[in-house]
Parts: C-alpha cells; sequence; structure tokens
C-alpha cells in the first residue's frame, strides 16, 4: 500500500497578491476622485471687464465658457489671432461657486485676446474649462466599476488563501 500524501502547504503568495488587488482598489478610487474633481474644478483665467484688451494663453483646442456672476453682467470679445472666437451659448448649465457660465468657445490657438465691458465697476470675467458630462460620469462609474472589481477580486483571494492555510495546518 501507498502511503498518504501529505498535503503540499499553502503558501502566502495569495494573501500579498490579495493585499495589493484592494490597495489596488484604493488607488483607483483615488484616482477617479482627483479626476472626476479636476474635470469639475479646471483653472480659470481672470480678466478685469475693463473694456481694455488683455492677453491670456489657455490650452489649445478645449471648449471654455465665459464664466459670470448674476450681478455683475459683462459682454466679450475674444480674438484668437486676430479672428473672432465664436461665443454660442451654453449647452447645459455650469455653476462654480458663484460664477455661472454665460457663453461657450473654442480656444483655438490657446493665445487669445479678450475683451470685456461691464456695467459695473471693478467686474471680473473668468474662462474656464467646461466639464465634459461623458468624462465625469465615466470617472465615476468607471472608477467605482473598476475599484469595485479590485476590492472583491483582492478580498475573494485573501478570504481562500487564509482558508486554505488554516486547512492545512490541521
Amino acid at each position: 500500500m501507498s502511503q498518504p500524501v501529505a498535503p503540499r502547504p499553502v503558501g502566502r503568495s495569495g494573501i500579498w497578491i490579495g493585499v495589493a488587488l484592494m490597495v489596488a482598489a484604493v488607488l483607483v478610487l483615488v484616482a477617479a476622485g482627483v479626476i472626476f474633481w479636476r474635470s469639475l474644478s479646471g483653472d480659470a483665467s481672470v480678466v478685469d471687464a475693463d473694456g481694455r484688451p488683455h492677453q491670456v494663453t489657455v490650452p489649445a483646442d478645449e471648449t471654455y465658457g465665459v464664466f459670470l456672476t448674476g450681478s455683475r453682467p459683462a459682454t466679450c470679445t475674444i480674438l484668437d489671432g486676430g479672428d473672432e472666437a465664436d461665443l454660442g451659448p451654453v449647452s447645459g448649465s455650469y455653476e462654480v461657486n458663484q460664477w455661472t457660465a454665460d457663453r461657450e468657445f473654442e480656444t483655438g490657438s490657446g493665445d487669445l485676446t479678450v475683451t470685456c465691458t461691464a456695467t459695473t465697476p471693478e467686474a471680473e470675467v473668468r474662462l474656464g474649462p467646461l466639464p465634459s458630462i461623458g468624462g465625469v460620469v465615466g470617472a465615476i462609474f468607471g472608477g467605482l466599476c473598476l475599484a469595485g472589481l479590485l476590492g472583491v477580486g483582492g478580498l475573494a483571494l485573501l478570504v481562500v488563501t487564509v482558508v486554505r492555510r488554516s486547512r492545512a495546518v490541521r
């Protein structure tokens, strides 16, 4: 008769991989949060609405908005290398703190000359990126789904490895 083969001890690699997957899940959540936050709070260029031209440099070929406060309306003209940018209505509703997007435009080359006038003294206009709804929704749901898969997979691997190790000891 042959002797029964002793069970092979279960290594610790499953524990380390499970922990690494759960840490990766947390990192994915943090990255998704940063992407979400940056898409909503992009850098804005502040321009005085004093009727004088101001040079502004923004990223090229982006959709930007002209943000105003309700108590200080202003009108603006934006030139991109001598050509006037088309200031169209905002497709949606964007509000950042007390600033509301009034118009949207394409930044073109990114080197803009902005002239704004207002009826109230010391009025300011902000030029900032308009968030992409698809990017925001993708960051939220994509980040949550990927983090969930990594976290559940890591937890399952950790539980299975610990249970197998405990049975091997008996």
